[in-house]
């Protein structure tokens, strides 16, 4: 299986060498690093060039991750894509291997790996990693959870249905949700390992957890429960 990454990038140098050379490790081999950038001025882009990242720079004013995504994915070739936060440093050197064997033995378009908290990570950051990825393998055919901060997908379903530009935040719950009502498989794997110091929700951020809450809503519309209406 071929595969290209795709790294979401602004000031990330405290990370990236890191999540890099763990890359680099991996017993199943990458063809490309694709950063997409917006804007790092802390020697991100320096740094990138230097190791043989093609680097995108991201060309709006304001920064959207769906988008990111689908551009950072354009300039890829390969048939699959890893998709990685430019501060998750992945755990062992199969984590990618078993994402591959994943997605091919369950028939799915896209596989997530487990997040884990460093010794850094603030204890509410701590508490939702650990309360959110679990040590079982899930196969979701209905509503499915997914999380981009490590994640691989298939290229033909993502040409087919790309990241919903309309919303920013929860991107790949909406994707996500898009494909098993095409009748496909998104997995959960336990098996493939990250470090992710800031968590889920960055540290209790209020203003994220209401940008995320607005995109949830429009994950959610066909609950049956009427919706808090948060203010932007």
């Amino acid at each position: 299986m071929k595969y290209d990454v795709v790294i979401r990038c602004k000031n990330e140098m405290e990370w990236l060498p890191r999540v890099i050379t763990s890359l680099k490790s991996q017993t199943f081999k990458y063809n490309n690093i694709i950063l997409v950038d917006d804007g790092s001025d802390d020697g991100s882009l320096e740094y990138a060039a230097k190791v043989g990242c093609k680097i995108i720079h991201y060309d709006k004013e304001d920064f959207n991750y769906s988008y990111a995504l689908n551009i950072g994915i354009r300039a890829s070739s390969a048939p699959y894509i890893l998709i990685l936060s430019a501060h998750c440093e992945i755990v062992t050197r199969d984590s990618v291997k078993n994402m591959a064997e994943v997605l091919n033995k369950r028939d799915a378009v896209g596989v997530y790996g487990r997040q884990i908290p460093t010794l850094n990570s603030s204890p509410l950051d701590t508490r939702d990693l650990v309360t959110a990825f679990g040590r079982e393998e899930i196969v979701f055919r209905t509503h499915p959870f997914f999380h981009n901060a490590f994640s691989l997908i298939s290229r033909a379903a993502w040409q087919e249905l790309e990241f919903d530009e309309g919303c920013n935040g929860i991107e790949d719950r909406i994707w996500a949700l898009g494909q098993a009502k095409l009748g496909r498989r998104i997995v959960y794997t336990p098996d493939s390992l990250v470090f992710h110091e800031h968590g889920l929700n960055q540290g209790g951020s209020d203003t994220r957890a209401r940008r995320v809450c607005k995109a949830l809503e429009m994950l959610h519309q066909d609950d049956v429960f009427e919706w808090p209406k948060f203010q932007s």
